[in-house]
This record gives structure tokens, C-alpha cells and sequence, in this order.
């Protein structure tokens, strides 16, 4: 046995407790687990990292910096990845949805506020929302909302 594994072994037995009965967890959320090993069996203490914190802070990061990105690779920059793949992985965990889509559903949401509660053209929001022509804009919003912009506001002002 080398001494890296030996070290390596030490490590974790100094981690083990092998004259507990039980023992309970008291989660920040109020909840309690309660662990009890059968009498040949030891308890290894880990470290638990409550997923919630993690989500959550990731969320706040999300929601914080989505307005000033333009696409998905400034807002994982924005949000501290450098990797757009882990960035998409953990957004798809915390959302439910890839970054792209839900950035589009919040860009689409905001476009038909502008639509209902405003004046300007639906040219100018296609051009302020960065789409590649005014047809663009028509189709993407047809689709989500089932009617044409032009179609919604006019109905809106009924």
C-alpha cells in the first residue's frame, strides 16, 4: 500500500463514528431526518450542502443579471460560468427550462406589455428586441400568444 493511499484511509476513518445509536438532522427549512445504522454498521458524518441555498442564489443571480444580456453566453458570463454547458445544466435544474427558451418566454412577455400598454410600433420593438425582421416578431408572438401583435393591441383597446 502506498502512502497516499494510507493518508487517504486515515482521512476517513477519522470521520467515522462507530459508537452512535442514531443520529438526527435538523434541516434550516425545520425539517428533521433521523438515521439509525444496524449495530455492525458505522455512521460516516458528511457535510450537507442544502440545495435550496445553491438554487436559490443561482436563481437571484439569473434574475439579477437577464435584463442586461442579450443572449445565453452573456448571461452565463453575467452570472459567473465560464462553461455554457454547466451554466445550461444548473439552469435547467433550477427553471425547468433551457435558458434560451426561458429568456425568450420573459423577452415575449415583455414584448406584449409593450404591445397592450403602449404606442410604439411593432417595428421599433421588433428592432429593440434584437429580431431579425418584423416577421420574426409576428411568428414568435403568434405562436406563444395565439394571435398577431397587431391583432392583440387591437383587441386590447376595445
Amino acid at each position: 500500500m502506498n502512502v497516499n493511499a494510507r493518508i487517504n484511509r486515515e482521512d476517513v476513518r477519522k470521520y467515522l463514528l462507530t459508537d452512535v445509536s442514531s443520529c438526527t438532522f435538523t434541516f434550516s427549512d425545520g425539517l428533521k431526518s433521523r438515521m439509525t445504522p444496524s449495530p455492525e454498521s458505522e455512521i460516516v458524518m458528511v457535510k450537507l450542502i442544502p440545495r435550496t441555498s445553491k438554487s436559490k442564489h443561482f436563481e437571484d443571480s439569473v434574475l439579477r443579471n437577464y435584463s442586461a444580456a442579450k443572449n445565453m453566453n452573456e448571461l452565463a458570463r453575467s452570472c459567473k460560468y465560464d462553461c455554457l454547458r454547466t451554466f445550461t445544466r444548473h439552469f435547467k435544474k433550477c427553471f425547468g427550462q433551457t435558458p434560451y427558451q426561458w429568456m425568450l418566454d420573459r423577452k415575449m412577455e415583455e414584448i406584449q406589455s409593450l404591445v397592450f400598454n403602449s404606442d410604439i410600433s411593432i417595428t421599433e420593438i421588433s428592432r429593440m428586441y434584437d429580431f431579425k425582421s418584423v416577421s420574426h416578431l409576428v411568428n414568435a408572438y403568434s405562436k406563444r400568444f395565439g394571435i398577431s401583435p397587431h391583432k392583440s393591441r387591437l383587441s386590447n383597446a376595445i
